[in-house]
């Protein structure tokens, strides 16, 4: 379990807490991030996201996603959702509202989950009895999904420790993105220990999105910085490593 801390544009603080743990053969990579920011001198935003996601022998088997995004202390969405490998390639699920009494009326056996304050706690014991709605237009084909896909936060906090020593591409599945999920990342060595990673998509804007990643040499990663360009926007921001230990 690693803990990272940093600075982002807009005065935001980020945290990010990394789990690994292996179990059967199949490894759970547990990664919570949580990023609070200021726009405008008066506008507070809080962004929390959870990615739990498996892996067998390097092939991604499920990933279960929570995001939150609070405004001036009230939540503006939360969202819930988990894409499990079949033969059909990755399926999802989602659970969502806007409002505390719409979510307790379509899913009251989750309502617990609500609270912000309890965001980071296990929820997917109860996922299955919040009667999640199936979407379709969220799962990703097998053609989509080559043997080394990789998810957001697993390849930035886990799998970017052992990035190749040539320049190549990496396989990214977006999880919830209802068009193009998958994107491909540019990767290429900066420097002894430093990879460079670029990312193009249209959600993304005309401009390019990129990463840089700093791996000791017993594959540590000491550093993640970071630059991401959208329509709506664009930021910039870093976190280093404050603690590594073995629970």
């Amino acid at each position: 379990m690693c803990r990272y801390a940093g600075l982002t544009s807009h005065a935001g603080r980020v945290t990010v807490r990394a789990e690994a743990s292996e179990a059967g053969g199949v490894t759970t990579l547990d990664v919570t991030t949580r990023l609070d920011a200021t726009y405008l001198w008066f506008w507070t935003v809080q962004y929390l996201a959870q990615e739990i996601s498996t892996w067998r022998a390097g092939e991604l088997q499920s990933v279960a996603v929570n995001n939150r995004t609070i405004i001036n202390g009230r939540p503006s969405r939360q969202q819930w959702d988990v894409f499990t490998r079949g033969p059909a390639g990755l399926l999802a699920s989602r659970v969502q509202s806007r409002s505390l009494p719409e979510f307790r009326r379509r899913h009251p056996a989750f309502a617990v989950h609500w609270d912000p304050g309890r965001f980071g706690e296990a929820w997917l014991p109860d996922y299955p009895a919040a009667q999640p709605e199936r979407r379709p237009d969220l799962d990703l084909a097998p053609a989509a999904m080559p043997p080394r896909i990789r998810t957001p936060y697993a390849l930035a906090f886990y799998w970017s420790r052992w990035l190749p020593d040539a320049a190549g591409r990496v396989p990214v599945f977006m999880p919830g993105w209802k068009r193009d999920a998958r994107l491909d990342a540019e990767v290429a060595p900066a420097a002894p220990g430093r990879w460079r990673m670029v990312l193009r998509h249209p959600a993304l804007g005309a401009a390019p999105s990129s990463a840089e990643a700093v791996v000791s040499a017993d594959h540590q990663l000491l550093r993640l910085s970071f630059e991401v360009q959208a329509a709506a926007g664009s930021g910039q921001g870093w976190v280093d490593r404050m603690e590594c230990r073995t629970r």
